[in-house]
């Protein structure tokens, strides 16, 4: 864990002020519609005690992932450029704006070049529980299969969604309202312990942990240290009992059929 983050989880657990950091994602090469969106959460969050730092994808060199697998098998990176620098700012803030116009059907391809780069969080989750906001925009169809696939991102990820923001061509003019940021703020400024992880949540932490023992010895090492492999979730939370007990008893009939 990070100064930065230790730091903050002590101030909120002592009560005392502290600016909460928010890093925001705009994956468009023009700065409008889904720019503006970010701006307008911005100016709502900066309202609410919280700074955002806007990072703007195509303002850094990402290159494209190339499907080596030494990320899972070795650890690290053979490429070197610049995605590693937002993932770090990611690792160190508080919460997560995750933002995309539609580009048919789905995210800019800009985005999904870095969440192909993340591809190691997807099995030794580093930003487990961080609260994320998803916006999208489209001028056509596809709002409702890209904010799934980013909430999908954001659960594969191990952290929070909170919510999603989109906008059409019909309402691309609508204002965000405080009301459309509030349960993202919430989760900024709440114990991890008040949480409320979704089925899906829960059922993909079962499926990770399985593929974890099973089929890759680094992964393997990680969650042991982490101490999640008795675990329902990767921290201590307010889990629905039933949809505790659909996804444990998923995570040992997965278990039974993956050889490993």
């Amino acid at each position: 864990m990070s100064f930065i983050k230790l730091t903050s989880d002590m101030l909120k657990v002592r009560g005392w002020s502290y600016m909460l950091k928010v890093t925001a994602i705009n994956s468009s090469s023009r700065k409008m519609n889904t720019y503006d969106l970010i701006a307008q959460v911005k100016k709502i969050l900066g309202n609410n005690n919280v700074d955002t730092e806007i990072i703007n994808l195509f303002d850094y060199a990402i290159k494209p992932c190339i499907g080596c697998e030494h990320c899972l098998i070795k650890g690290g990176c053979v490429l070197n450029d610049q995605a590693f620098d937002i993932m770090e700012k990611i690792k160190s803030s508080d919460g997560i704006i995750l933002s995309s116009p539609v580009y048919m059907e789905n995210v800019s391809g800009k985005l999904k070049t870095f969440v192909d780069r993340t591809c190691s969080w997807f099995h030794r989750p580093e930003i487990y529980g961080k609260p994320v906001l998803v916006i999208a925009t489209t001028k056509g169809s596809g709002l409702k299969s890209t904010l799934k696939y980013l909430d999908r991102v954001v659960i594969q990820w191990g952290a929070f969604s909170t919510g999603n923001i989109g906008r059409t061509i019909r309402t691309i003019d609508n204002k965000i309202t405080e009301s459309e940021c509030q349960n993202f703020i919430n989760h900024l400024n709440m114990k991890k312990e008040n949480y409320k992880p979704s089925l899906n949540a829960l059922i993909n932490f079962q499926v990770q942990k399985v593929l974890a023992y099973k089929l890759i010895g680094l992964d393997s090492e990680y969650w042991k240290e982490k101490e999640w492999n008795d675990k329902e979730f990767y921290f201590k939370c307010r889990i629905n009992t039933f949809k505790k007990l659909a996804a444990v008893s998923f995570g040992k009939f997965l278990n039974k059929v993956v050889n490993k």
